[in-house]
């Protein structure tokens, strides 16, 4: 049986999926969104998957969560919580989980997970926090503050850095 070559071609482009990724991710495949954190002060994102690729911006933020969407080789592409994209390679990462206040004014820091029991601190917009553990609406945090560790509870509506279906 002879097939039509440009029947083939045809079924070939079809079968991919439209994207607008690059060819690098289809070459790796996306993965399951996950979390991880910024390891240094000072991190280029490069806007593909080497450091061939142009430096997009730099991350000054040590511990700054970050979701990897897609990975190549030794390079992650990440989604930060401004929603923008970069290619990170993984000596720049860690899997240590952070989280960063995303609110608007100020959110308390509860000594429990519940909204009745006593708030031990507040914090504003873009603070990192280390997570501990998730309790249903509830982020266990610790941050340092004026060289005091502080431990409490976060609305997890308050920070980014958790899936929907952790917890």
């Amino acid at each position: 049986m002879r097939y039509n070559p440009i029947v083939l071609v045809y079924i070939c482009l079809v079968s991919i999926p439209f994207c607008n990724d690059s060819i690098a991710e289809i070459k790796s495949g996306l993965c399951s969104p996950y979390y991880m954190s910024i390891k240094a002060n000072k991190v280029n994102a490069h806007v593909g998957p080497g450091k061939d690729y142009r430096i997009k911006f730099e991350y000054i933020l040590k511990g700054l969560p970050v979701i990897v969407v897609a990975k190549y080789d030794n390079w992650f592409k990440i989604e930060d919580p401004d929603r923008d994209y970069g290619w990170l390679h993984k000596s720049l990462l860690s899997p240590e989980r952070f989280v960063i206040s995303r609110n608007q004014d100020v959110a308390p820091i509860m000594s429990n997970s519940n909204d009745s029991s006593n708030i031990i601190a507040r914090v504003s917009r873009n603070v990192v926090m280390k997570l501990r553990s998730i309790r249903g609406n509830w982020c266990k945090v610790e941050l340092n503050y004026d060289g005091k560790k502080i431990s409490g509870w976060i609305n997890r509506g308050n920070v980014f850095g958790i899936m929907n279906n952790e917890g």
